[in-house]
């Protein structure tokens, strides 16, 4: 089991509720936190690194390296932190997807963590692509959590009860898009415009808008405000 957490969150009240809750309430110890995208990049060279020593100090301590294999991280998906080089703006609310993508390469099963719960979110952070291995609504009670850290780090997965009949959902429905609409799914997410999506695919406006019809189509909404809202893309 692996007994070490790291908490992402760039609200520094909710982490030291949840830290104190965590220490005061299991056996899980939180010697990592991470309150800005920096933070979170300097945690990832100290993991590269491949320390395979079991003592850690906090982030303020850039010396010492990690071992992946002891920790568990939650991560808010709504982070909002500095965008870095190159990213697109429209990223930067939804910044914990990148950084769940990012630990789970160095082998850190992540847990998304948001006020942002619906299906869309859900099947978007649990999705192969970003990697959550669970996901738990801030609104939830803290046992809830402490029931997702130990189910993840005994190599499990976990989706709070709740929020499983629409993570189907929306799960299904993404499941039916073909590789080319998914990239247009994927590039309306980074792109205000269809020119501009155009552009990034090298297709036409009009082949856009049909793609689109077809996607709002199974997706049951109406327009791309609504697609996104449900899809979990802003």
């Amino acid at each position: 089991m692996r007994q070490n957490i790291i908490l992402v969150d760039d609200h520094p009240l909710v982490l030291k509720g949840i830290k104190n809750w965590i220490e005061t309430h299991s056996h899980f110890e939180v010697p990592l936190i991470a309150r800005t995208f920096e933070e979170c990049s300097a945690l990832e060279e100290r993991f590269g690194s491949n320390f395979n020593g079991r003592e850690y100090n906090r982030i303020d301590n850039p010396a010492q390296g990690l071992n992946p294999s002891d920790f568990v991280a939650i991560v808010d998906i709504s982070f909002k932190p500095s965008v870095p080089p190159g990213l697109p703006s429209v990223h930067e609310e939804n910044q914990g997807f990148e950084i769940i993508r990012s630990f789970t390469a160095f082998g850190i099963p992540c847990i998304a963590f948001s006020s942002h719960d619906s299906g869309g979110y859900v099947e978007r952070a649990m999705s192969a692509e970003i990697g959550a291995k669970g996901f738990v609504s801030k609104t939830a009670d803290e046992t809830i959590l402490l029931a997702a850290i130990t189910s993840v780090s005994n190599g499990g997965t976990y989706i709070q009860a709740e929020l499983v009949t629409d993570f189907i959902e929306v799960r299904d429905i993404a499941q039916t898009f073909t590789a080319k609409e998914k990239s247009v799914a994927d590039a309306i997410t980074l792109y205000n415009t269809n020119a501009q999506v155009a552009a990034a695919l090298n297709i036409s406006e009009k082949t856009v808008v049909n793609y689109l019809t077809i996607l709002y189509d199974k997706a049951g909404v109406q327009n791309k405000t609504q697609f996104l809202e449900k899809m979990g893309r802003i």
